[in-house]
């Protein structure tokens, strides 16, 4: 997406890339609002962990061979996991499974939701 409109505002004359999928379009909006010119494509594209087939499968294969270790880097990312697991029946096996790894977490976030 690009606006031409770019004549006015604190940001006229520049051209300024937004590469996020999620709120990338009201940062656009703000930065069109001061005059830049936009170019938006998100470097990433956000699946709804129930409707990811290969973390399914992955789920699964977790299951089925117990890991040692078990990093998380985001709440939303663990959670998200988690609640997809049990929407396909995973659930209580995945925690279990959970439960005799190692959990460990980027942040403080991240850590709140392994617990």
């Amino acid at each position: 997406m690009q606006d031409d409109d770019t004549t006015h505002g604190p940001l006229a004359g520049f051209t300024v890339g937004v590469t996020a999928a999620r709120r990338g379009e009201e940062q656009a909006t703000l930065l069109k609002r001061r005059g830049a010119a936009v170019q938006h494509a998100p470097a990433l594209r956000i699946v709804p962990p129930a409707e990811d087939n290969e973390l399914r499968d992955t789920t699964q294969e977790l299951i089925d061979h117990a890991p040692d270790v078990v990093v998380a880097t985001t709440a939303i990312g663990f959670r998200g996991w988690v609640e997809a697991a049990h929407g396909w029946g995973l659930g209580d096996a995945l925690l279990e499974r959970l439960r005799g790894a190692e959990l460990l977490a980027r942040g403080p976030e991240a850590e709140a939701a392994v617990r």
